[in-house]
């Protein structure tokens, strides 16, 4: 099991950062693509992680994996939803139609454009390097930041989501797109979400205000409506496992699903507990589980099995002999 540890990313992160860029896929609009933005993004997280515990502003938590002194990872929390600029996300609803004198009844599945996140969080930017996939690294990454909502709930809100990567071909192309945004936008897919993860406004002027039937897409397009793209797939099912559903809501771009939770009721934040550290060394402690330090000046996570020195373990997350440990156990049937 790996003994890497997710932390907030720092000043001294920027290079690494920068150099890690080249490897994401142009599909993951919420990791910044430049080194000024890159440096943005990390200054705005360093102020979030600052703040004192309140309500959620329009913040950005950004976390970085860490092992034997190389990143090999990214994630990042979103607060505050639609409250500055609205988040557009289509909403799949069913609509009934019946002729009694024909005997014929049809239903019609409709996508309505919607602003429906308000005050929410959401979870993303997660990236990890090919190399270091395998080994637990994934669920740890991912889970950090349920850890994170965890050590101060009131900063995220009343419910999470995470709008998955939907289903695009080799080329980078999305069906979805091709048959419903190409037609307002006259731009190609890419073009257009990069230009939303900058400016959601436009989104308002060229989309359709009417809802679309589902029916008279081509079928190529009808068969990737909430189906992740197969990178995605190891995400989607980690949330899903954590109490995050699908609630008929798909992103405006690639159709791709969308999962969302009230955050009491996400597996991590309702069974995470605090102990001494003193405790987590005397034991018992979970077959396999992670362990953070949920001062948030000091935050970072790691993951164990029981076997492991329990000192060490306090040691990687920075937790002293009189400091509380959150730990999260974990179960082997989740992925």
């Amino acid at each position: 099991m790996t003994t890497a540890i997710v932390r907030p990313a720092t000043r001294n992160d920027l290079d690494r950062l920068e150099a890690m860029i080249a490897h994401v896929d142009p599909g993951m609009l919420t990791m910044p693509a430049s080194r000024e933005a890159m440096a943005a993004r990390i200054e705005r997280s360093l102020a979030a992680f600052a703040r004192g515990s309140a309500p959620p502003q329009n913040e950005c938590y950004f976390l970085v994996m860490e092992e034997e002194g190389e990143l090999l990872g990214t994630a990042s929390i979103f607060t505050n939803l639609g409250v500055e600029r609205p988040f557009y996300s289509y909403r799949i609803s069913r609509d009934a139609k019946v002729s009694p004198e024909l005997g014929v009844k049809v239903e019609l599945d409709l996508l309505f454009l919607v602003n429906d996140y308000h005050g929410d969080s959401e979870l993303g930017t997660l990236f990890i390097e090919r190399k270091a996939r395998g080994g637990g690294r994934g669920r740890l990454l991912s889970f950090a930041r349920l850890m994170l909502i965890a050590a101060d709930p009131i900063r995220f809100g009343t419910k999470a989501m995470a709008e998955i990567r939907g289903f695009t071909d080799p080329d980078g192309r999305s069906p979805f797109w091709d048959a419903v945004g190409s037609k307002f936008f006259h731009m190609e897919y890419r073009k257009a979400d990069s230009l939303s993860a900058r400016d959601h406004r436009f989104i308002a002027d060229l989309m359709p205000r009417y809802p679309i039937y589902v029916s008279l897409l081509s079928d190529e397009a009808r068969s990737v409506i909430a189906r992740p793209h197969p990178d995605a797939e190891p995400a989607y099912a980690m949330l899903k496992a954590q109490g995050l559903r699908y609630n008929d809501v798909v992103d405006i771009f690639d159709a791709g699903p969308t999962v969302e939770a009230f955050i009491d009721h996400i597996d991590t934040v309702r069974e995470t507990i605090r102990m001494a550290a003193a405790d987590f060394v005397k034991g018992p402690r979970p077959s396999m589980g992670l362990a953070a330090n949920p001062r948030l000046g000091s935050f970072a996570v790691t993951q164990f099995v029981a076997e492991d020195d329990p000192a060490a373990i306090l040691a990687r997350i920075g937790v002293g002999a009189g400091d509380e440990v959150a730990v999260y156990r974990l179960k082997a049937s989740r992925p």
